[in-house]
């Protein structure tokens, strides 16, 4: 339609009807203002008088304004285009907007504007040939249909340019007194030149930072405007809960900047990075997170400022993020405390250990030996029920009860007597242990191998004590990698009991000094231990 007004359509009334049309297309592609706006009948009403205005005064100027803005438009969007195939497509319709105005719309400015008859309407008739081209190009529509998809900088930029480009041919035209195809030729070779001596000034290869980084101390916006980066983080942080998730994409999102040439990160274990690693760079390290942005030149102290204000919000909201986790966590263990988990536990011990009592107990035998068996470990389960039911009654914190390393040993054998283990070591020390740390971690230990015993028939279990170590062995089949990653800090899934055990064990044994850790993970071995942290 604006090809068809640009060669001459705009003194036909009727064709100028197509200058309504283009103009309600362009709002419906416009990238200024944010697509679900509603348009107010003040707004609508001052919108369709200025339609009807500039359609009644439709001339060459008009148009020539009209397509240096809409290239302006389309080159700013061209900024925030990241696919490259998509990139050409708005290239090519920027080109055509060049050709229609420097072909079609100035020639129609004056008479003494003229392009040969013969070269013109060939023009005019097989130009619009290439815009089918366009739909070659693929597309995706933006994420926010708003201003935030255009950069005002660059789109004033493309517009300058092109009026040097217009306003320079007819000037050279009238000074040196020559043709229209002549100047139009001449102009684009000179304003091809400057262009590409201030785009090697302003990113150089010979060792200067250039004309870029001084200006950067007055345009500290650096083609990334803080309301667009809060919408990323926004976008970034509502995708992802997990903080490392989080960083790491909002720290691939920085690579994307045209001023940005790699990126490293670190937060805690985690470590990351993408793109080159230069030694012109700036770092922000807080609350054990880092982070680094590396560029082409060494940045001015603008640019260091701004990118320290940009890591700055990436910190916080990861922080966020990460406290939320933590409290997460928190609120779930503090639940399972205040549930009086601890108390679940051994009591699901006991049950177990009568559970086993009664089994021997019915199973066909000397009365004597039961009658022995039954004698040696009521008194044992009545006094840790006993003990349970205290806890449960007056919680408080656990009182480290010391026996001897021996004593202990003994009365741990003698308590699982009845099932097919291998016991290992003799205790022989009179060194003194926390006696409720040993009972609860040793019987947890115990139980679960007893339970993985009923799954895998014909296990093999082995129980050493020595030097204070107390170990756990079996050669059933391994632990899921997974499971086991997250077996001893934090709450699993469990098909056999409550999922905390472990857990639990684990907390209780460094609270005491102690250290429970998964030390062989392989078919065949499978081994716990309890040893004094070191």
């Amino acid at each position: 339609m604006l090809h068809a007004l640009a060669f001459g359509g705009w003194q036909i009334p009727a064709v100028r009807l197509l200058w309504v049309v283009a103009l309600g297309l362009f709002l419906l592609w416009q990238p200024f203002v944010a697509g679900e706006r509603q348009i107010e009948w003040r707004q609508g009403l001052v919108l369709m008088g200025v339609v009807l205005l500039s359609t009644v005064l439709l001339g060459p100027w008009l148009l020539l304004i009209w397509c240096g803005a809409l290239a302006a438009s389309i080159g700013g969007r061209v900024l925030w285009t990241e696919s490259r195939p998509e990139r050409s497509g708005y290239l090519l319709a920027f080109g055509y907007l060049v050709a229609i105005t420097v072909l079609g719309v100035v020639p129609e400015i004056s008479p003494v504007v003229a392009l040969d008859p013969a070269l013109r309407n060939p023009i005019a008739q097989y130009l619009p040939l290439f815009l089918p081209l366009l739909m070659i190009f693929p597309a995706h529509a933006p994420e926010r249909k708003s201003g935030e998809a255009f950069d005002l900088f660059y789109g004033v930029m493309v517009f300058l340019v092109l009026a040097v480009f217009v306003l320079g041919t007819l000037a050279y035209m009238l000074i040196a007194r020559a043709g229209y195809v002549e100047a139009l030729f001449k102009t684009s070779l000179a304003v091809a030149g400057a262009l590409l001596l201030v785009a090697w000034a302003w990113n150089p290869r010979g060792g200067f930072s250039g004309i870029g980084s001084a200006i950067s101390r007055y345009l500290l916006s650096l083609g990334m405007p803080l309301e667009q980066w809060l919408v990323q983080l926004s976008e970034e942080s509502e995708r992802h809960s997990d903080p490392t998730l989080f960083l790491e994409a909002v720290m691939v999102r920085f690579r994307r900047m045209p001023w940005v040439v790699g990126v490293t990160w670190q937060a805690g274990l985690s470590v990351g990075r993408s793109g080159e690693q230069t030694e012109f760079g700036h770092t922000v390290v807080a609350n054990g997170l880092s982070l680094s942005i590396h560029f082409h030149h060494k940045p001015s102290p603008a640019m260091r400022w701004h990118v320290e204000w940009l890591l700055r919000l990436v910190l916080e909201f990861y922080l966020v993020k990460l406290q939320t986790h933590q409290l997460q966590r928190m609120g779930y263990i503090q639940a399972i405390y205040e549930t009086g988990a601890r108390v679940t536990h051994d009591v699901k011990n006991l049950l177990q250990s009568l559970q086993a009592l009664c089994f021997a107990a019915s199973q066909p035998g000397d009365p004597a030996l039961v009658a022995a068996l039954i004698g040696r470990q009521l008194p044992q389960i009545t006094d840790r029920l006993k003990s349970t039911l205290e806890k449960l009654q007056s919680p408080k914190a656990e009182e480290s009860e010391s026996v001897s390393a021996k004593q202990w040993w003994l009365q741990f054998q003698n308590r699982y007597a009845h099932f097919r283990v291998d016991w290992q070591g003799e205790g022989g020390s009179d060194e003194a242990l926390p006696a409720p740390v040993f009972d609860s971690i040793g019987e947890n230990l115990l139980q679960n191998v007893l339970a993985k015993r009923q799954r895998e028939p014909g296990l093999s279990i082995t129980v050493s004590f020595k030097d204070g170590c107390l170990s756990v062995t079996d050669n059933g089949t391994p632990i899921p990698p997974a499971l086991a990653e997250a077996l001893l800090k934090e709450p699993v899934h469990s098909d056999d009991g409550l999922g905390i055990g472990l857990y639990h064990a684990a907390r209780q044994a460094d609270t005491a000094g102690y250290v429970l850790s998964l030390l062989g993970n392989q078919p065949g071995l499978v081994r716990f231990e309890l040893s004094p942290r070191r």
